[in-house]
């Protein structure tokens, strides 16, 4: 929902501001700027199995170093 937000005020705040509107480009700039920390900041980690873990099940998790 926050992001649906960010993307439409980023999209009109940009394309009203280049019409001439210096408030609405304000608008824009501050509102894509949002967007780009959101998605540097976002810590994805990637998924490679998931199941239930029953009573008496047994698993190992082998991680690798990082590049």
């Amino acid at each position: 929902m926050y992001g649906v937000l960010l993307r439409r005020l980023t999209r009109s705040g940009l394309r009203k501001g280049m019409a001439g509107s210096t408030p609405w480009l304000v608008v824009g700039i501050v509102a894509g700027g949002l967007r780009l920390i959101q998605r540097i900041a976002r810590h994805d980690e990637e998924i490679l199995y998931r199941t239930a873990v029953k009573a008496g099940d047994v698993f190992e998790i082998v991680t690798l170093p990082k590049r």
